[in-house]
């Protein structure tokens, strides 16, 4: 048998001969991701025999989640989400749901038997398996791009998510229910009310599976944007059941020619004896493939402040100043440029996070295909000798076209916003006030709108509300009810209450269409039962079918 430190040291060995790269290798930001110098040794890797039974209990995850909608759509009513992002709800609302249980007993198990669920049960961990597999029928094996800062995201997006509504009641600037006063809901009758239209579902599985795993490495989104990964990883490092070595190892390297978590399996278990990568998902493909049987599950001291090999400095694809530039182009990317963008329906919030991450890569790309001589990303070679091949060409084209259209989508949502921020007050005052509104500053804000509008892409239906209730209080009915029509489009009903009184108070003054203005108005009663106005002008629409 090897001793630990005789498999530590064969680390250095035939095993880590470089594959051929680009023409000078000593410049280490050629590559992106750097070239991986891993080559398993001792005779092909065997076939995972755990691929199968790990596709399975994936498959039968999505079979579970297809008969939750099956009972929901034949029954009408449903067990609630059982989503982790559910205990948003839960937090800011104070009911409790099936997803923040589910959310609570993955972190319980997850403090024990470390990041299991991911491996077994998660369905974005599926469809990034799914699309990885479909890249290597192309011939395609993306390696993971690894950062030092950029990994530090899902923190921030689970804090966005689960911990700024208390720095916000904290402030003084919202109320949160007292964990005291949760009740418990585990129904609902609209079960799709907190998922993404069918736009922006397809966009999300193309984004968060197949081009991030194809540009990002088998599991980007993982590590670069999931905010539920965040507390998983956390729970784990503490776990005390984890996949240990025993003395048969030799260093082959086959467990991490299979990890598709990007783990380092035989430097880790050669230096800690066992894994300590949070990152590792119990997919136990490392272990299935030993030729030794080295490698197996069971009880450990934890290590919680070991760092992975995954994380050294020295395979880092970025210098601390390209890190700065990538947390900045992706912070900004997430929250200011694509977070509730409208193409046809809003962007939600992990979608962005994904859009955000992919821009922040792209940009430092671009710059190293600009500034650098030599430039592979992944297998293509893009540049080499200071001149561009043709798939360099074309992703240069490709790389300023995503970039100029990021632009764009700042503008547009700076623009927007400095439209709501300037409508908002005189609306305010023309709607609630008992003074007539400001003309002046009302059409000032109806400007701006229009302003907004005229940059957008895709009109934002919202926005569109906005300018008709502008024109509306300007007086201006007519216009009013073209716009609002508009942004009525094929919907039953507006968004904002005021809106839907605008559209019914044209109706019944100028069109006599009381269908439409009663609908409209008892779908303001909906939202608020002592509505007023809606009851007064309901009143007034029996009165008028009396005549």
């Amino acid at each position: 048998m090897r001793t630990p430190h005789r498999a530590a040291a064969m680390l250095a060995g035939p095993m880590t001969a470089a594959p051929p790269g680009p023409a000078r290798p000593h410049d280490v930001h050629a590559s992106l991701p750097r070239q991986d110098r891993h080559k398993p040794r001792c005779g092909p890797v065997r076939k995972s025999t755990v691929g199968k039974k790990r596709a399975w209990s994936l498959i039968g995850v999505h079979v579970l989640i297809g008969l939750h909608f099956l009972h929901w759509g034949l029954t009408g009513e449903s067990i609630t989400p059982v989503e982790p992002s559910e205990a948003m709800e839960t937090i800011e609302v104070g009911r409790i749901n099936a997803g923040f249980l589910l959310f609570v007993t993955l972190i319980a198990s997850t403090l024990v038997f470390g990041r299991w669920f991911c491996g077994w049960a998660c369905h974005v961990v599926a469809l990034q398996d799914l699309c990885a597999w479909l890249l290597s029928r192309l011939g395609l094996k993306p390696r993971p791009v690894r950062a030092r800062i950029l990994v530090l995201a899902p923190w921030i997006v689970a804090f966005q998510m689960f911990g700024w509504a208390h720095v916000e009641h904290w402030l003084g600037h919202r109320e949160l229910p007292d964990a005291s006063t949760w009740t418990l809901q585990l129904t609902s009758d609209d079960l799709w009310r907190t998922f993404p239209g069918p736009l922006m579902a397809v966009l999300s599985i193309l984004v968060v599976g197949f081009l991030i795993v194809w540009w990002l490495g088998a599991k980007g989104f993982c590590t670069y944007g999931c905010p539920y990964g965040a507390f998983f990883t956390l729970a784990d490092r503490v776990a005390p059941v984890r996949i240990k070595v025993t003395d048969a190892c030799d260093a082959c390297g086959h467990c991490t020619s299979v990890c598709t978590s990007n783990v380092r399996v035989h430097e880790e278990v050669a230096k800690h004896r066992q894994l300590v990568d949070p990152g590792c998902m119990k997919c136990l493909d490392c272990v299935s493939v030993c030729p030794k049987d080295a490698l197996y599950v069971g009880l450990a001291l934890p290590k919680p402040f070991a760092t992975s090999q995954q994380r050294i400095q020295a395979r880092a694809d970025f210098s601390w100043p390209e890190e700065i530039a990538l947390a900045v182009i992706a912070f900004v990317a997430v929250q200011w440029t694509f977070r509730g963008a409208w193409f046809g329906e809003g962007v939600p919030f992990l979608l962005a996070v994904g859009l955000g991450v992919i821009t922040a890569v792209f940009a430092l790309l671009a710059w190293r295909l600009v500034r650098r001589p030599e430039v592979t990303f992944q297998h293509a070679l893009l540049r080499q000798g200071g001149r561009y091949t043709r798939t360099g060409r074309w992703a240069l084209l490709l790389l300023g076209g995503w970039l100029l259209f990021t632009v764009h989508t700042f503008v547009v949502q700076r623009v927007r916003s400095s439209a709501m921020d300037a409508a908002t007050p005189a609306l305010k005052q023309a709607l609630h006030g008992n003074a007539q509104g400001d003309p002046v500053a009302l059409g000032a804000a109806l400007e701006g709108v229009d302003t907004a509008l005229a940059w957008e892409l895709i009109e934002d239906p919202l926005l569109l509300e906005v300018r008709g209730l502008l024109q509306f209080a300007l007086g201006r009915h007519a216009d009013a009810e073209v716009t609002l029509r508009r942004a009525l489009g094929g919907r039953p009903h507006l968004v904002y209450d005021h809106a839907n009184l605008a559209l019914a108070l044209i109706d019944i003054d100028l069109r006599r269409d009381y269908d439409e203005a009663e609908r409209l108005l008892r779908r303001m009663l909906e939202g608020d039962p002592n509505s007023r106005a809606a009851t007064f002008h309901l009143q007034r629409i029996e009165q008028l079918r009396q005549r």
